[in-house]
C-alpha cells in the first residue's frame, strides 16, 4: 500500500439479492467513489455482478463457493484466490459469507498470509465451538465485523473470537434516496389504492418466519373493527407467500392487507407509509428497512430482538415491543393511530438518528477506518 487508497478483494457467495449483498453492493459503491479499489468476487450469475457494473469497480466471476467437502470446487476456488493474489496484490480481503471466509483464509494462510483478512458477521446464527472455528477466527482472520453490539457481544465471550480484533459497525442506507417526498408518497398511495384517510402499516421484509409477519396479523386482526381505516402494505416476497395470504383470510382481514410482492424501487414505495413496522424474532441485526423508513420521517415499531434496538429508541423514533407478542404491538399502533402530531415527531427524530448514524457515508467511513485497524493488526501478527 503506497498511499491511502486501498485494494481490496470483497467476496460474497450469494447469487440473489438480500441484506448481505446491499452490504456488498453499498460498500463498494462507496468505497470506489472515495478512490478505493475494489473487486468482488463472487459466483457466475450473482447479482452482484450487476452491482459492480453499477459501483464502478471490477467484478471476477470465477468462484463456485459451495458449501461442504466438494474437493474439486474447493481447489477451484483456492487456485482462483492465490491468483488473484498474486496478481492484483491487494491489500485487504473481506469476506461476507462462510464458504468465502475459509477459501480465502485457506489460500492466504497456504501462501504465507501475504494478505490481511477481515470478514464481517452479518446475523445472529451461532458459530460452532470447535477446534477449525479457532483456527479460521483466531489465527487465520485478522479482524471481525459485527453489523450490531449484540452479537459482537456474543462474539466477544466466544473461544474461537479475539474481542481485541474485532468491532461493530451497522448497515447504512441512502439518507438522500429515502428523504422525504410529497409527491411521490401522494402517486404511491394513489397506486396503491390509499386515501388519505388510511393508515398504512408497512412491512418491507423476505416472507419467511423470522420477519414475524405473523404477529403484525394478529395484531391488525385485533384493530380491525375500532380502526376501520387501517390498512397493511406487505413489500417482498418468500417462501411464506401463500402460508400468509391464509393467514389473512383466517383472521379476516384480507381485505385490507395488500401484498405487493417484490419491488425494486422501495424508495418510492416506502413513501406511502404512515408506519412502519418491523416484528422480527429470528436473524434480523441491522435492519435495511428499518432505517429506510426511518430516513423517509416513518415512525416505526420493532421487536427487540438482535440489534434493532440499536437503531430505534423506545418512545422516541417509535415504539419497542416484545418480540414474538402480539397484544404490545397493536397497542403501540393504537397509540400512533391515535396520535398524528406524536407520528410527525418520531418521524422527524427518525431520520435525525439515521443522519447521525446510519448513512451510507458514515458505514464506509467506519469500515475504511476498521480497514486500517485491521492492517495494523496484520503486520504487527506473527505467523502461527
Amino acid at each position: 500500500m503506497t498511499d491511502s487508497r486501498l485494494k481490496i478483494l470483497m467476496t460474497d457467495p450469494h447469487v440473489r439479492g438480500g441484506g448481505q449483498v446491499r452490504y456488498v453492493a453499498n460498500l463498494a459503491r462507496e468505497l470506489t467513489s472515495a478512490g478505493h479499489h475494489v473487486t468482488i468476487g463472487c459466483k457466475p450469475g450473482s447479482v452482484l455482478l450487476d452491482c459492480a457494473r453499477e459501483a464502478g469497480c471490477s467484478a471476477q466471476a470465477t468462484f463456485t463457493l459451495r458449501g461442504g467437502l466438494r474437493l474439486r470446487s474447493w481447489n477451484r476456488d483456492l487456485a482462483a484466490v492465490k491468483k488473484f493474489i498474486c496478481d492484483e496484490k491487494p491489500d485487504l480481503i473481506h469476506a461476507n459469507g462462510s464458504q468465502d471466509h475459509w477459501v480465502c483464509a485457506l489460500a492466504n494462510r497456504l501462501m504465507g498470509r501475504p494478505v490481511c483478512l477481515v470478514r464481517t458477521r452479518h446475523n445472529t446464527y451461532p458459530v460452532g465451538r470447535h477446534f477449525p472455528n479457532r483456527v479460521l477466527n483466531r489465527r487465520w482472520t485478522d479482524f471481525q465485523i459485527v453489523v450490531c453490539d449484540v452479537v459482537r457481544r456474543d462474539l466477544a465471550r466466544h473461544p474461537a473470537f479475539d474481542p481485541e480484533r474485532m468491532c461493530s459497525i451497522h448497515n447504512g442506507v441512502d439518507a438522500e434516496q429515502f428523504k422525504p417526498d410529497p409527491e411521490a408518497r401522494h402517486r404511491a398511495r394513489a397506486e396503491f389504492g390509499y386515501t388519505n384517510k388510511h393508515l398504512v402499516c408497512g412491512i418491507a421484509a423476505r416472507l419467511v418466519p423470522a420477519k414475524g409477519h405473523e404477529y403484525l396479523f394478529r395484531a391488525v386482526a385485533l384493530l380491525r373493527d375500532e380502526m376501520p381505516q387501517l390498512r397493511v402494505l406487505v413489500l417482498g416476497q418468500g417462501d411464506l407467500d401463500d402460508a400468509l395470504r391464509r393467514l389473512a383470510q383466517d383472521c379476516g382481514i384480507n381485505a385490507i392487507v395488500q401484498f405487493a410482492g417484490f419491488r425494486g424501487d422501495m424508495a418510492y414505495c416506502v413513501q406511502a407509509l404512515d408506519i412502519g413496522i418491523q416484528p422480527s424474532v429470528d436473524c434480523d441485526t441491522s435492519s435495511f428497512s428499518l432505517k429506510e423508513q426511518m430516513a423517509a420521517e416513518k415512525p416505526v415499531i420493532a421487536s427487540d430482538y438482535g440489534g434493532l434496538t440499536e437503531i430505534v429508541t423506545d418512545g422516541i423514533e417509535g415504539f419497542v415491543i416484545p418480540a414474538g407478542t402480539v397484544a404490545p404491538l397493536a397497542e403501540a399502533m393504537r397509540i400512533l393511530a391515535a396520535n398524528p402530531d406524536r407520528r410527525a415527531q418520531m418521524g422527524r427524530d427518525g431520520r435525525q438518528r439515521v443522519l447521525r448514524e446510519f448513512t451510507i457515508q458514515v458505514f464506509a467511513r467506519r469500515t475504511v477506518e476498521a480497514y486500517r485497524r485491521a492492517l495494523v493488526f496484520h503486520r504487527n501478527r506473527e505467523l502461527p
